[in-house]
């Protein structure tokens, strides 16, 4: 495979339009390639393009899987304190993904990095050879990235997403995921800490569970975490930095634009400030603000940016501006991706570098003050802490091709003592304000590089003492299973540097919420909210929503792990919770949610019609739907399901008399599937759903391969119609396991290790009841591991029907059987391998809720031993002081990964 060090540059401009790396970036890529390891810190000013470092990861990867460098690891992790940031570098990671998939079977720099990629990861495992994944707060979290521990990967994701993740309690995951999650980032990953002034708790964290990860007797071969964090003002004691230096602005001429062209301060005196949110004080603030911005457009021409500290003064401004005639685009945090989407097609090229010279002015809160790829003529800004001022300047004139102001709107007087609803505290402000007079007398302001000489004042901590995780605590944190005390909070000791700090949930909006609780809670169980539709809330925000609703729709609580339910006046909200409202509910103000708002936002849950995902929904109160539903229940067979291919043809019939029409021809397209492609097959229709008191009905179509990708289902389910035999499928996991672990160096003795906790994992489903609950009669030929494709509720009654106890557990009777299966083995390998099978789906973590006499009928010593006796527990024990809490989790997402490759194969 011809790929060498040489081809960096050319890769580099594939994904950058042609340009060249700067000599910063080269010397990074020299390090990891040359040691293995990343630096401590990447020392770069705001527009010096710290991005960059996913092409650093996926090409140092790359020559890795070539054969020509040092071990590296697979992952990168980049995690952020701003939702905007974070999906800024995941679409350039997407972006990367989509250009080396397009580009197999090329030989240019793009196809050979391609192939090298691909040579890590089997066939089939993706579209792409790079995966990415996004991690931000109120979303529905990704899972297929759990699957694929040997392939590259770059992981977009905010401090407390990633962290709560890496501290085996992941937020919006299910438990039995927690640990998968926890391994995969303790190992093989790196994590770059972006504007890590703003989360030195979390960087503390992730260098303890590095140290912790390697507390084992026997520490695994995988490298565990590194951390970078990234700055723009290098610190003496941070370890080994690489970064911008001098002598680079005579070099990289294009650099040294964008970090020195001056950008002078204006300072613009305010009598009431911070704005009011009611009163004279809030008009004259709001009109201050905009004469700002109408000067300043007027001055530099398009795009001024206008910087608040609030969603109330945003949204004023942004009133204010369009009233006088000025093109004005508001972009806050709380909005939905689908939202964000949508701006970005009718405005392209707004939030990049190329921008949108129709808009005139953009304004925004803290969402894109931090890492946002802007290039804005002027900017004006609240007062802000200093960090914060540093931040919003760089999305001014970003590439220094130009002059440019930053206009800062100040008190007039000195800060009021008490407290206020601002983002920032009110020594950062007055800190601010006096730098900024500083500022004012320098000819080059705000420019990046004038501000290595005159940083801005770092914050006033906002709690007296960073946290350091024990050994002790990383334990009691393995015991994922239990319901451990006050979990958030304790994790807010390790993650966030504001106690105060608030976590956040989704909320999502759909359209004619049935007004019955339970017809509500079955509509959202058939159609659960969807990435692009979901607005991130604050808990606090969000416990202030079921008040202001009309007393009927009740909104409906979406917790992963757990079955919808109606969501109860004064419940405590977790993080990755979502909220389903209806769309009469007055949440909001121009399309933002605030708690004091007081208008509508539609459903946009038919936005996405992509076949693969939930791709139908039509309801009676049109005429050709009301139509279409009389005939459909009449082809309704005997266990009233729907035949596809009859559905589809009425969908075409009504094609154009039902809206919207991509979601009707991707349903169609999904229905209408040949009977010679089993492996297509899968459809369950849902339907009809009616509400009896608006005569209202839906017809719900899901796409059951999805299935193939959840945790639960694929234990037991296959999306083939074939049945899968125990000793067959437990022969290919027993090699994928082994494959997997040699592909990550492990090894040769935990190589095998993986082989007989592969062979072994499943072997509790050869107990009769199990069988039953898979549809097997009592004379099949051979046990069963998976059942042929079937509907949701056909496998809930076969389960039922079966005689086994609520919450009975396949991977425990495993654990039994193997435990005596492996008596011959060194009692090392006996502990992990039986561990590996008894946690192989989460559980067991440290305890399983039956006894022995309630695992099996009939009295079993081995089982009594392991579970009544405390024998499983001292097992759990002994492998963590072995191989360490990090360690057996790593180990055991590596089966779990082998399982769910073969598993969505359909093996």
């Amino acid at each position: 495979m011809s790929l060498d060090r040489a081809d960096f540059g050319a890769f580099f401009a594939e994904v950058h339009g042609g340009h060249q790396p700067f000599r910063w970036q080269l010397r990074l890529l020299d390090l990891v390639l040359d040691t293995g390891r990343w630096p401590d810190q990447i020392v770069a000013p705001t527009g010096a393009g710290k991005t960059s470092v996913i092409d650093v990861h996926v090409f140092a990867v790359a020559l890795m899987a070539a054969h020509h460098g040092l071990r590296v690891p697979r992952r990168l992790a980049l995690v952020v304190d701003r939702r905007a940031l974070v999906d800024d570098q995941y679409d350039h990671a997407e972006f990367v993904a989509v250009k080396l998939r397009d580009a197999r079977g090329r030989d240019d720099v793009l196809g050979r990095v391609a192939e090298a990629l691909d040579s890590l990861r089997w066939p089939g495992n993706g579209t792409s050879p790079l995966r990415t994944v996004r991690l931000r707060g109120g979303a529905p979290p990704p899972r297929s990235w759990r699957d694929d521990p040997v392939g590259c990967a770059v992981i977009c994701a905010t401090p407390d997403m990633w962290g709560s993740r890496l501290l085996l309690a992941g937020y919006g995951s299910r438990r039995e995921a927690r640990p998968r999650e926890a391994g995969l980032l303790a190992y093989d990953t790196v994590v770059v800490v972006d504007e890590a002034h703003l989360s030195r708790q979390l960087v503390i964290t992730a260098r303890r569970v590095a140290e912790l990860a390697a507390v084992a007797d026997e520490p695994l071969a995988a490298p565990v975490l590194q951390v970078v964090e990234t700055t723009a003002t290098p610190s003496a004691d941070a370890g080994v930095a690489v970064g911008v230096e001098p002598d680079d602005l005579t070099v990289d001429g294009p650099l040294r634009q964008r970090l020195t062209v001056p950008k002078p301060v204006t300072l613009v005196p305010l009598a009431s400030w911070p704005i009011p949110r009611t009163g004279a004080g809030r008009t004259a603030g709001v009109r201050a603000i905009a004469d700002e911005a109408v000067r300043l457009r007027e001055a530099y021409g398009p795009t001024v940016g206008c910087f608040v500290n609030t969603v109330h003064v945003a949204v004023a401004v942004t009133a204010e501006l369009r009233s006088r005639g000025l093109d004005t685009e508001l972009v806050c945090g709380r909005l939905r991706p689908h939202d964000v989407v949508a701006l970005r097609q009718r405005r392209r090229g707004l939030l990049s570098l190329s921008g949108d010279p129709s808009v005139d002015v953009l304004v925004s809160t803290q969402t894109l003050e931090v890492g946002a790829d802007l290039d804005l003529s002027a900017a004006v800004t609240e007062l802000a802490s200093g960090g914060a001022l540093a931040q919003r300047a760089g999305r001014v004139n970003r590439l220094g091709r130009r002059t440019a102001e930053v206009a800062v709107v100040v008190p007039t007087a000195d800060l009021p003592n008490q407290d206020n609803d601002l983002p920032y505290r009110r020594g950062d402000l007055v800190a601010a304000h006096e730098w900024l007079r500083e500022r004012c007398a320098d000819e080059r302001g705000l420019a990046p590089w004038a501000l290595r000489e005159s940083r801005p004042p770092s914050p006033e901590p906002v709690r007296d003492l960073f946290q350091r995780l024990e050994l002790a605590q990383a334990w009691h944190l393995a015991r994922t299973n239990d319901d451990l005390a006050a979990e958030q909070d304790d994790l807010d000791l390790w993650l966030s540097d504001d106690l105060s700090e608030d976590h956040e949930v989704g909320l999502v909006v759909r359209r004619a919420l049935p007004v019955d609780p339970a017809d509500a809670v079955r509509l959202i169980e058939a159609l659960p909210p969807r990435p692009h539709e979901v607005f991130p809330v604050r808990i606090h925000a969000a416990t202030t929503i079921q008040p202001r609703l009309k007393p009927e729709p009740a909104a409906v609580l979406v917790r992963p792990g757990e079955p919808p339910r109606t969501f109860i006046e004064g419940e405590r909200l977790r993080p990755g919770d979502q909220l389903v409202v209806d769309d009469t509910a007055e949440l909001f103000t121009a399309g933002v949610f605030t708690p004091d708002g007081a208008e509508r936002v539609g459903d946009v849950l038919d936005a996405d019609a992509q076949v693969g995902q939930v791709v139908l929904r039509i309801e009676r109160d049109t005429d050709a739907g009301g139509r279409l539903l009389d005939a459909a229940d009449a082809i309704l067979d005997e266990q009233g399901d729907l035949d596809p291919a009859e559905l589809a043809r009425l969908l075409r019939d009504h094609e154009t008399k039902l809206e919207p029409r991509p979601m009707v021809r991707a349903a169609a397209q999904l229905l209408d599937t040949p009977a010679n492609k089993p492996a297509d097959a899968g459809i369950i229709v849902h339907g009809p759903l009616s509400d009896t008191d608006t005569k209202l009905v839906r017809l719900i179509v899901v796409d059951l391969r999805k299935a193939a990708a959840d945790d639960e289902l694929r234990q037991s389910w296959s999306r083939h119609p074939r049945r899968v035999p125990l000793h067959r499928h437990a022969a290919d996991v027993a090699e994928r396991a082994a494959a997997v672990a040699g592909r990550l160096g492990l090894g040769e003795q935990l190589v095998e290790t993986m082989r007989v906790a592969g062979s072994h994992h499943d072997d509790g489903k050869s107990d009769p009841r199990f069988q039953m609950s898979l549809g097997a009669g009592p004379h099949a030929p051979e046990p069963l591991a998976k059942s042929g494709m079937v509907s949701v509720e056909w496998i809930r009654r076969l389960r039922t029907a079966s005689g086994l106890p609520t919450g009975w557990r396949h991977e425990q009777m495993s654990a039994v059987h193997a435990w005596r299966a492996l008596s011959e083995l060194d009692a090392g390998q006996r502990d992990l391998a039986v561990r590996l099978v008894g946690t192989s789906h989460g559980r067991g973590r440290h305890d399983f809720p039956h006894s022995s006499r309630q695992l099996l009928p009939e009295l079993d010593e081995v089982a009594a031993e392991l579970f009544d006796e405390g024998g499983w527990d001292e097992l759990i024990e002994r492998t963590h002081a072995r191989w360490g809490v990090w360690g057996c989790a790593y180990l055991e997402a590596v089966l779990r990964a082998a399982d769910g490759q073969v598993s969505a194969e359909g093996r």
